[in-house]
């Protein structure tokens, strides 16, 4: 999980957070040195900045040296890392701990070791990642990593927000109701679009229909017809099932939000498969089911909706 904040007590702003959860470190979990992204847990990989990556290497002593890259969070300077170990000391005979040694703008490297008492002096011993010497299974890492970044809502000492304004009148305090919004390359730039009285509509944004029907039910025809357009449709049934099935995704990053609004008939309104990774038709029939996906690259099989979550 990664986002912006600039604490009260400081005089930095725009500190970008990066945090991460690792289970276990078992060599399995390892590709060509490299850790899969099924291994990061709380959060997962996709809400990490792209291209995050965590390695492994030896260095000139033949001691594993990890190493964590995160170019893409576009630090200023080098950040502040806090790595601690995840383990159960109640079934780990040798504590471990880490030690960072290099920390840059875009990368820091570290060792995890245990102490050992040879010959009357207290020693580092660095444990091996392979199919022999699989000495890190089951120890997991907890990583934090805070640093001060040119992205972000604002770029002044004073940051005061943004304000909603009931306006159409020009003025030099109002945000209008459409307007783009880059973020340097940390994710997409689309439209960014506020509909009605409230609510967030757009994402991928290229007009759509008119704001004044923008938060009315959709029935699953009309929300096939504006999926490149908005991203949250409350949908209404009629008294027979419908399924949809998604078309291919435009762009990289957008979402989609279906809401079942209105089912008087109790029906069924069924997602398919196809242009997704879903291994199974998606069900929807209580009032109030939601499901939401996100356009990615999964797997190097190309653009698909992902779902993320579903109630």
């Amino acid at each position: 999980m990664s986002y912006y904040f600039r604490p009260p007590n400081s005089r930095e702003q725009n500190l970008f957070i990066v945090r991460a959860s690792i289970d276990d470190l078992n060599y399995t979990n390892f590709t060509n040195s490299v850790l899969n992204s099924t291994a990061y847990t709380s959060p997962a990989n996709v809400f990490l900045p792209p291209g995050f990556v965590l390695s492994y290497s030896l260095d000139e002593n033949n001691n594993v040296i990890f190493t964590m890259d995160y170019t893409n969070a576009k630090y200023e300077i080098p950040p502040t890392i806090n790595i601690q170990i995840r383990d159960n000391l109640a079934n780990t005979t040798q504590p471990f701990y880490t030690s960072l040694v290099n920390i840059s703008k875009s990368q820091a490297q570290f060792y995890i070791f245990s102490l050992a008492y040879t010959n009357g002096n207290i020693q580092p011993v660095y444990p091996l990642v392979d199919d022999l010497n699989n000495t890190l299974s089951g120890i997991g890492l907890q990583i934090q990593i805070i640093g001060r970044t040119l992205t972000g809502p604002t770029f002044a000492i004073a940051n005061q927000g943004w304000t909603y304004v009931e306006s159409t009148n020009p003025s030099g305090d109002t945000i209008y109701s459409s307007m783009p919004v880059g973020t340097n390359g940390v994710i997409p730039s689309y439209d960014f679009t506020i509909g009605g009285t409230f609510g967030y509509l757009g994402g991928s944004g290229n007009g759509g229909i008119p704001n004044t029907n923008a938060l009315n039910n959709y029935t699953p025809a009309e929300m096939m017809a504006n999926v490149n357009n908005y991203y949250f449709f409350p949908i209404a049934l009629g008294s027979s099932n419908a399924t949809i099935s998604l078309p291919v995704a435009t762009k990289y990053g957008q979402e989609i939000v279906i809401v079942l609004n209105q089912n008087p008939n109790n029906v069924i309104l069924g997602i398919q498969t196809i242009n997704t990774t879903l291994s199974a038709v998606v069900n929807l029939q209580n009032e109030g089911d939601m499901i939401k996906f996100v356009s990615l690259n999964k797997d190097g099989l190309g653009i698909r909706w992902v779902k993320i979550n579903n109630k």
